[in-house]
């Protein structure tokens, strides 16, 4: 993934240092001028922000700034608007409270976002979205023109995941709803989840996080999925015209559309499968070195 994680390092750092002196929450009600296609950045530690679009050419915040936070840093250029949530240096609390702000901005803008406990809202950009997170939830209603998503323990969930979207997390389950274009989806423990839409090309990789794609390929790109102990699952349509390969060292395969497994080896429990279902089409890739892979028609 892309972005620099050293800010949400330093912002841990903020947030494990909070260790006496009460600070009251502060109401927010402000607004700035911007262009419609603004780039809005925004940093928080942890609470909630939630990211509105509409047809004004102006960002709102409001909300609430938490115990522990000393103001709400804005500089607004020519280039768009940054927002920094300020801790005091001098609070010493044994924990910094939520801080949860809703921000309306237009809906060409584009929007980052770097937060550590922070859950974070998108709804209604269609600009470039790019979030990052150490632990908050991270959703996604709408279709912006491009996505990046990061996350360590935070669920991901996108309604839609436009062509080219880059979405990786360690133990957060990445759930997509609808993909197109091309798609690179990586976890290590959390599984990774595709409910529909058309894929021009997709790379999905898991180390023990289970994969499950009914996402169907066009036929434009190739589409590899990958885990060591997971379980693959790739539904597709019948009579889809694609080149399979399928292989697990010591897993099983099920296959709806073609023929058997074989085994590699009569000394190894491993299984393979190549095969096609007519001329053309892309080649569809599912490796598993433990786990079982399932190919699946609707």
């Amino acid at each position: 993934m892309h972005g620099s994680m050293k800010k949400i390092v330093v912002m841990i750092a903020l947030l494990c240092a909070a260790a006496g002196t009460a600070w009251a929450a502060q109401a927010v009600n402000e607004s700035y001028p911007v262009a419609s296609n603004a780039e809005v950045d925004v940093e928080n530690l942890a609470g909630s922000l939630v990211f509105e679009g509409w047809d004004r050419d102006e960002v709102e915040v409001t909300g609430t700034l938490g115990d522990g936070v000393e103001r709400l840093d804005v500089e607004n250029d020519e280039e768009g608007l940054y927002i920094e949530v300020v801790f005091d240096e001098d609070y010493h609390g044994k924990q910094v409270n939520s801080t949860d702000l809703t921000i309306r901005l237009p809906i060409g803008a584009s929007l980052s976002v770097e937060t550590v406990s922070s859950s974070i809202s998108v709804a209604g950009i269609n600009g470039d979205v790019d979030l990052e997170s150490v632990s908050g939830f991270i959703l996604v209603t709408g279709w912006p023109v491009s996505m990046d998503v990061e996350t360590v323990s935070g669920k991901i969930d996108l309604e839609s995941a436009p062509a080219g979207t880059d979405v990786a997390s360690v133990s957060g389950l990445i759930k997509i709803g609808s993909a197109a274009g091309d798609l690179d989806a990586e976890n290590v423990s959390g599984d990774i989840m595709i409910g529909g839409g058309a894929l021009d090309g997709a790379d999905l990789e898991t180390v023990s996080g289970n994969i499950t794609c009914k996402a169907m390929p066009t036929g434009a790109g190739d589409i590899d999925m990958e885990t060591m102990s997971g379980t693959l699952t790739l539904t597709v349509d019948e009579g889809m015209v694609a080149y399979y390969e399928i292989s697990t060292f010591s897993g099983t395969i099920v296959n709806k559309i073609g023929p058997a497994p074989q085994r590699t080896s009569k000394y190894t429990p491993g299984q393979e499968l190549s095969f096609n279902t007519g001329s053309g089409g892309p080649q569809i890739s599912l490796t598993s070195f433990s786990g079982t892979v399932k190919l699946l028609t609707n």
